[in-house]
């Protein structure tokens, strides 16, 4: 994970970091389909997650997810173990679907609202996510998510992780404090 200069210091021992796992929430989702005109009007299996501003094609996807925000992605088939639904009922019509809740524990710090920064992240794919980008709310600011491993018997940040960037308005939806 590479993280721009201006919040290096959430990598400082002072840090305050706090530990979090996911929530179940509800959430949309439907097949992919190269035909279907999702949220980017004139383009065919196409989508735009408004959160990551970005756009995604749906070609090789199961299933393409509309998050709380009405942020949309595509999925993998792997990916559908998310979501409590059985992927013979996924149909072209977005349905309602609670998320699972996972015993993952990540660490996370908040960035103040005012403080634009990227993270460089890599799942397979480098990609660079923009936190606390104009043009959208982030209430009191994004969080900076990595998990959370045990050292000398306490929960620390793992910066070996490639990291998440987490929208701050709709950050209590999708995670509790533990």
């Amino acid at each position: 994970m590479n993280i721009s200069e201006n919040i290096l210091y959430i990598t400082e021992k002072t840090t305050q970091w706090e530990f979090f796992r996911n929530k179940s929430y509800t959430a949309l989702i439907q097949l992919a389909d190269g035909e279907t005109e999702y949220n980017v009007k004139g383009k065919k299996g196409v989508v735009y997650n408004i959160l990551e501003n970005s756009y995604e094609n749906v070609a090789g996807a199961a299933a393409v997810v509309t998050g709380v925000a009405g942020e949309m992605w595509p999925i993998g088939q792997s990916a559908l173990k998310k979501y409590k639904i059985a992927p013979e009922n996924i149909t072209a019509e977005p349905q309602k679907v609670d998320t699972v809740e996972v015993d993952t524990v990540f660490a996370g710090v908040r960035i103040p609202a005012d403080t634009e920064f990227t993270l460089e992240v890599d799942y397979g794919e480098k990609a660079v996510l923009n936190g606390n980008r104009q043009g959208i709310s982030h209430g009191e600011g994004d969080y900076v998510l990595v998990l959370a491993k045990a050292a000398d018997g306490k929960l620390v940040p793992d910066f070996s992780d490639s990291g998440r960037i987490v929208n701050g308005e709709i950050f209590d939806k999708l995670y509790k404090k533990i």
